[in-house]
């Protein structure tokens, strides 16, 4: 069975509120594991690294040595790939990249793939990678397949919670 170890990624890049942690900055909780562990916060507890939860994934998976983790959310339907800025491109190594663009055949099926680094989020599918830029984190990404001319050609855009107008 895997172990977090030492790697302690998630400790980085995300971002803890019950903490007043900011995203792509070491918690000052994390030494060489987590000093807090038995009282760490829900969001901590309930975090699923995809590393650990899949025997798929080897140890050149391991967040700390791919740069990157992978988790998660929509009850599924989205896999996030949240990279560490100070190494942006580790996702486009292999055999990374070529992994991940065999997991967004799924996106045929309705699910999402999103590559995060920093504010700028780039929607991946299996033949073309969409680059949205900087996002706020308060606005949503919605994308999929449309039929242009009896085509399904993909698309992904920035929803605005406030005023429910896309942009792009």
């Amino acid at each position: 069975m895997k172990s977090c170890g030492d790697c302690g990624m998630c400790c980085k890049l995300l971002a803890i509120q019950a903490l007043d942690k900011a995203p792509n900055v070491w918690c000052d909780h994390f030494k060489r594991g987590c000093s807090i562990y038995a009282d760490r916060p829900p969001a901590c507890q309930n975090f699923v690294c995809l590393w650990l939860d899949s025997d798929k994934l080897d140890d050149a998976w391991r967040p700390d040595k791919a740069r990157f983790i992978m988790y998660t959310e929509k009850d599924g339907q989205r896999l996030n790939v949240i990279v560490d800025p100070a190494q942006p491109m580790a996702w486009k190594r292999e055999p990374y990249y070529r992994r991940i663009k065999a997991m967004s055949q799924r996106v045929e099926d309705g699910y999402e793939l999103v590559v995060c680094i920093g504010d700028q989020r780039i929607v991946v599918f299996p033949h073309e990678d969409v680059d949205l830029g900087r996002v706020n984190p308060d606005h949503k990404i919605v994308s999929g397949f449309a039929l242009r001319d009896g085509q399904k050609v993909p698309y992904a855009m920035v929803l605005s919670d406030l005023d429910g107008a896309a942009s792009v």
